[in-house]
């Protein structure tokens, strides 16, 4: 059972006068709950009450479910980056070994770890591997600014040998693009103003290109197209390798091709269209590429059980799974061990 045998690495920092309730039952009692829907601690007391026969298959809970404020201030407890780390070791378990991974990383605010005007909304930068939607790391930053440095702290502490990252224009930054080559992977990163010139060249060049050579755009051209709820959205990607005629990419790492993404979404009446330029250091087939502590600990599990969910291969939405969860003993030891399994 590798998810409890994860669970047991975090390290308890209570007294002992604290311990009358096994760390692990808890943690395993409130990921549990929050996969049936529990949105907090009273929903995660309810679910321990009337699931304890379920729960005691595979813990003990010797001393039976805590009080609800209890079960907040044990999970309060439990440093952030250790917790993190148990779930991390956990998903890049399930990643597949046998292919090169596309690792996107983006930021995301937590809907209600914000509390009046003195305490910011958490942000949490994360790492996923695109093609199974595994959260394989995850980092905390309390500001939209602070992006920057912490992904490429993030690069440091992972392994990305192998991988595919790719990052919106905000971590188009010279030094991440050598942090990625250093570790040993490709980047395709967007560009926009804040790398102005660039981007002005990259432009420059697709609409020399367009013009003089609409073979070579046509050869290098991979299309998209899709829709539904009565909307279309067409993608045109475009890739052409770099040549002497740029200054600025060379100022990225190993830069090998420049890309252009000529997106259109016609909607009833109305047609958008918009152009994004990428720089990448990667020479595959480019449209493989296309292709508070509580509030904190709460958002960890989350993002977890949602790993958990999309692993199991059942053909459901993830709403889906979890309200079967709910109601499904068998199916819920499925998701959080795989299969039945006996007390750990």
């Amino acid at each position: 059972m590798l998810f409890l045998q994860e669970i047991e690495n975090i390290e308890d920092h209570r007294v002992d006068a604290n311990k009358e309730y096994d760390l692990v039952d808890i943690i395993f009692l409130t990921v549990a709950a929050m996969l049936c829907g529990a949105r907090g601690w009273k929903g995660i007391k309810i679910f321990g009450d009337t699931q304890l026969v379920w729960l005691r298959q595979y813990r003990d809970f010797n001393n039976g479910i805590p009080t609800r404020h209890s079960i907040g201030r044990i999970i309060r407890g439990i440093k952030a980056e250790s917790l993190m780390s148990c779930f991390i070791g956990f998903s890049n378990q399930l990643r597949e070994q046998s292919k090169r991974d596309h690792i996107a990383f983006d930021g995301k605010v937590i809907k209600g770890s914000k509390h009046g005007d003195e305490v910011n909304a958490l942000q949490l930068m994360t790492a996923m591997v695109v093609e199974s939607g595994l959260i394989i790391y995850q980092k905390e930053t309390d500001k939209k600014t602070n992006e920057i440095p912490v992904m490429q702290s993030m690069l440091d502490s992972m392994n990305i040998d192998d991988a595919v990252i790719t990052a919106d224009a905000m971590h188009c930054q010279t030094e991440t693009a050598s942090t990625i080559r250093e570790g040993n992977a490709d980047y395709v990163l967007q560009v926009k103003s804040n790398q102005g010139n660039l981007c002005k060249e990259i432009a420059a060049y697709f609409h020399k290109a367009h013009r003089d050579t609409p073979d070579l755009i046509k050869k290098s051209q991979f299309i998209e197209l899709d829709g539904e709820h009565g909307r279309i959205n067409e993608r045109h990607y475009r890739l052409l390798p770099i040549t002497d005629w740029f200054d600025e990419t060379e100022k990225f790492k190993d830069s090998y091709a420049v890309i252009e993404v000529e997106r259109t979404r016609a909607m009833k009446n109305r047609i958008g269209h918009e152009t994004s330029y990428y720089i990448t250091s990667s020479k595959e087939d480019e449209s493989k590429i296309y292709a508070e502590d509580g509030a904190r600990n709460l958002a960890t599990i989350r993002r977890a059980l949602l790993n958990l969910i999309k692993e199991h291969p059942f053909k459901d939405s993830v709403a889906g799974k979890m309200q079967r969860a709910c109601w499904d003993g068998e199916f819920r030891a499925e998701i959080l061990f795989g299969h039945k399994s006996n007390k750990a």
